[in-house]
């Protein structure tokens, strides 16, 4: 006697394990069309303007202090001490006591080839106040000292300054500034100030209101860094599909077909302590992203190859219709070609529809290989309804990504509980056994 029934399902096993290098070598496939995707996306950026973000603004005045500096000399009879005047320059920054930022995003797609991203141009306003400085904001001052009052800088920093457009607008205390590129602040190297040259500044602790008005182009995201000791930003766009991030969330947003509107706020209490402050942010996002859900999908390969391999494998023993090994490997084969066929035609159409039309392709070609393999229509539409099903499920699991693990054991669950009881009455034995 002879025990074949080890033997095939051996083979059968060991012909499952060897599909999943066809599997491997397609999620190796996804991974490098993605690498292809970040590298589109960072041309795209190159050509215009990265990731945006505004940071400030931050008014700077220079002082001049003329001062007594005691000096001693030395005479015949020995050494006196006199005075000689010096002077230091101090430079002292201003955060404003409000700012607040207005924005409206006009967002587009922008596509290299097969692969797109949105971009998007910000019409901003950035308003508040600032309290001018005092002899309080300067160190210890020197005897006699006299001050001189210099002229008032404002510095705004933008992350990719390749992404204004046209020349910014800024006044302060109702007095228009000249703009002038670049920024010399530690915290923010990249930008451009406004430089005050009419506004007077006495030492009187004077409210300073100002107005920035820029336009700025950027590539999927936009982020706003306030330093003010009360900071309030409210942002609008026509993309529907925002994600916020960064320290802050909105205190309020609305997300709909037509866009998203969104409102901040913080203190600089609340700001205090991050090493690098990330405030406000907004993170344009595509809803689908192919190559995700291509990847999640991929990773369900074996489990569907060892499906049809289990359901060939109950069926030839219950029928007694020998199903040789390649006609394992070849249905397998569809299953392993289908998330190729997946990944293909989603970077042409929606993912819906591509999944669609792969998982129609397999089931079809499947029931029509298998009415000649299993010596019958009907028993062919049977597994193709059930390899349907599969395909169903599986887009099911991708949609519902939250609730992914719970539906997933769920199936296996019920599919084992299908095959239990489907084959409980089976006698092994008598169907592994045969006559050599």
């Amino acid at each position: 006697m002879k025990n074949t029934l080890l033997w095939k399902a051996a083979l059968v096993l060991v012909l499952a394990v060897l599909l999943w290098i066809p599997l491997l070598m397609i999620e190796n496939t996804i991974q490098a069309r993605t690498s292809y995707r970040y590298e589109a996306v960072s041309a795209i950026a190159a050509s215009s303007a990265g990731e945006q973000k505004l940071w400030g603004p931050v008014l700077t005045v220079s002082v001049e202090e003329e001062y007594d500096e005691t000096v001693t000399g030395w005479t015949k009879a020995g050494e006196v001490a006199g005075s000689k005047r010096q002077v230091r320059k101090h430079t002292v920054q201003v955060k404003p006591a409000a700012v607040d930022l207005k924005g409206k995003m006009e967002v587009e797609l922008r596509k290299l080839g097969l692969f797109s991203t949105p971009v998007f141009e910000l019409t901003a306003t950035l308003s508040g106040n600032y309290v001018a400085p005092t002899v309080k904001d300067l160190p210890p001052l020197g005897p006699n000292a006299k001050l001189k009052w210099g002229v008032p800088v404002l510095t705004v920093g933008v992350g990719d300054t390749r992404g204004i457009a046209g020349a910014p607008i800024a006044t302060l205390a109702d007095t228009p500034m000249e703009i002038v590129g670049g920024s010399d602040l530690a915290d923010f190297k990249t930008g451009f100030h406004g430089i005050a040259s009419t506004v007077q500044l006495d030492g009187s602790a004077r409210t300073l209101p100002f107005a920035v008005t820029l336009r700025l182009m950027g590539t999927s995201a936009f982020g706003f860094v306030p330093v003010g000791t009360v900071s309030t930003a409210e942002l609008s766009g026509n993309w529907p599909h925002p994600s916020f991030s960064g320290d802050f969330l909105p205190r309020t947003r609305s997300v709909q077909d037509s866009g998203f509107s969104a409102q901040w706020g913080t203190t600089a209490l609340a700001s205090t302590g991050a090493k690098e402050p990330q405030g406000f942010q907004v993170r344009l996002i595509e809803p689908v992203d192919v190559y995700r859900q291509a990847t999640r999908s991929v990773k369900y390969g074996f489990l569907f190859i060892a499906l049809s391999f289990a359901a060939f494998f109950v069926f030839e023993q219950l029928k007694s219709l020998p199903i040789h090994p390649i006609q394992y490997g070849l249905v397998g084969l569809v299953q392993a070609v289908f998330f190729l066929l997946l990944l293909s035609l989603s970077e042409h159409m929606a993912f819906a529809w591509a999944y669609a039309a792969a998982a129609s392709a397999s089931v079809l070609l499947v029931g029509v290989y298998l009415a000649s393999v299993l010596r019958g229509v009907g028993r062919a539409l049977g597994f193709s309804a059930a390899m349907a099903t599969l395909y169903a499920a599986l887009f099911g699991l991708l949609q519902f990504e939250q609730n992914a693990l719970l539906l997933g054991s769920v199936l296996l669950f019920l599919l084992l509980a299908a095959v239990m009881l489907g084959t409980r009455k089976v006698d092994w034995y008598s169907q592994g056994n045969a006559t050599a």
